[in-house]
């Protein structure tokens, strides 16, 4: 397991705040001076550690997209719908406990930057999995026969949601909650949702 990010450097306290500050005003209307202040430091401090407010975004960015590539991309071998449910679990409650409020960080037009193209690239990737995922389950007779990617959209607004229900707040019991998602979304993607206790036990064996 990678290790604890330290909460107490400069670097980490810039991310969160501007994390915050994305949030709450958005990536256009929050200013480096602001990010700044709210860290208790000077610009040149700042800019010692970020050159740009992109490469902050792409820093954050990168901290949400490429865990959750290495998640979805594990457990090949396992049936459609136990890898689904297993990434589910675990993407959720990898976002519910992050220390960033990763709530600012997916804005269309602000991705379009050509400084974010690899962040951008990294998010039609993992699109590209989850679609390949539900194509997978279907071709398997694991889901019923939809269209990846609808599928793809309702996963990704339930994740999004899940993200701004949180809010900048900690969830308590974020096992609890990625649960809730992941037997939600299986039971609308199922072909027979008597199933779904049990592709929750391999998943969760999986993952153990």
């Amino acid at each position: 397991m990678k290790p604890a990010p330290d909460r107490s450097s400069t670097r980490q306290r810039i991310l969160e705040a501007a994390a915050a500050l994305f949030a709450r005003r958005g990536f256009h209307g929050t200013s480096t001076r602001e990010i700044a202040a709210d860290v208790g430091v000077r610009q040149p401090s700042l800019f010692h550690h970020f050159p740009t407010k992109q490469a902050m975004l792409a820093e954050l960015l990168d901290l949400d997209l490429q865990p959750a590539l290495e998640r979805i991309r594990r457990h090949r071998t396992a049936p459609p719908a136990v890898r689904l449910y297993a990434y589910l679990l675990e993407d959720v409650a990898a976002l519910v406990a992050s220390p960033f409020d990763v709530r600012g960080l997916y804005n269309d037009a602000v991705l379009e930057d050509d400084a974010l193209a690899d962040q951008r690239h990294a998010r039609e990737a993992l699109h590209t999995e989850m679609r390949q995922l539900v194509s997978a389950g279907i071709a398997s007779g694991d889901f019923r026969k939809v269209d990846p990617e609808v599928a793809r959209q309702m996963m990704t607004g339930m994740l999004l949601d899940t993200i701004w229900a949180a809010g900048s707040r900690v969830v308590d019991d974020p096992a609890g909650r990625a649960g809730e998602v992941a037997d939600f979304v299986l039971r609308g993607l199922l072909a027979d949702c008597r199933e779904v206790a049990e592709v929750e036990v391999q998943a969760r064996q999986l993952i153990s």
